[in-house]
């Protein structure tokens, strides 16, 4: 009982979340239930509200076509990455890959909120797509969190806020689902988590709506910016909190 109302509770926080800002879904439910059930059990249970969500975010646009033929490369090098290192995740002392999540997720928050941008000369992006691409998928499959260097590389291609959102959808959905293969192939998700997942999608959907509304009645970059910044704390803990089960 404890564990299906942390799970309720994380999913409607992450898909309020993820109603006001358009991204962070996976970022709170992975880091919630991680602090409870630990990182390969939480991976397991977040792929199914993840992946749904994200098509959904994928579809929600005009931009798809675009998005497919400028960043095909770089999509297809990350989930290529994601199958390949995911098969270490049953081997590695999960406390250094949780090490590394807070890590990942204080770099990120830490990185939005100085509002660090890049900008990517078209000449330069098969090599970027292939370097950065290569990253994506190697955090991603011991870690599951899709979002360095995706955002930042997105973002210096210069893609406006719309795009932006439905190319995130688009490579988190593609992402979770190399994931689930990636579970899946290596025994790390039962059929009692597979259900549990499939129904997270009912708190996920009731947050997602709430934030929609939400969206409308508050400053969205005020928001942004207290999101990261618990973000940021929560990375810091759960690193630290990680290396010292090392030591």
């Amino acid at each position: 009982m404890d564990m299906v109302v942390t799970a309720v509770v994380a999913f409607v926080l992450a898909g309020f979340v993820k109603g006001v800002l358009g991204f962070g879904f996976p970022i709170i439910a992975l880091v919630v239930l991680t602090l409870t059930i630990g990182l390969l059990d939480a991976l397991a249970v977040i792929v199914i509200p993840t992946l749904v969500t994200n098509v959904w975010q994928a579809l929600a646009g005009s931009h798809l076509r675009a998005i497919m033929q400028r960043m095909w490369l770089y999509f297809s090098v990350a989930m290529l990455g994601i199958l390949l290192s995911s098969q270490y995740l049953a081997l590695v002392n999960v406390n250094w890959l949780t090490a590394l999540l807070g890590i990942i997720l204080f770099i990120f928050s830490l990185s939005r909120l100085l509002d660090i941008h890049f900008t990517v000369r078209e000449e330069s992006e098969p090599i970027l797509s292939v370097v950065l691409g290569s990253a994506n998928g190697l955090l991603t499959g011991l870690t599951g969190t899709f979002m360095v260097p995706s955002v930042l590389y997105m973002q210096a291609l210069g893609f406006g806020k719309d795009m932006l959102v439905q190319a995130m959808g688009a490579f988190f959905a593609l992402s979770t689902l190399m994931l689930i293969i990636s579970l899946g192939r290596n025994g790390l998700i039962s059929i009692e988590e597979a259900t549990m997942s499939t129904l997270a999608l009912i708190p996920s959907f009731v947050g997602i709506y709430a934030g929609r509304w939400t969206r409308e009645q508050i400053n969205e970059d005020q928001f942004q910016r207290i999101f990261l910044i618990a973000v940021l704390l929560l990375g810091a803990y759960l690193a630290w909190r990680s290396v010292n089960a090392l030591w």
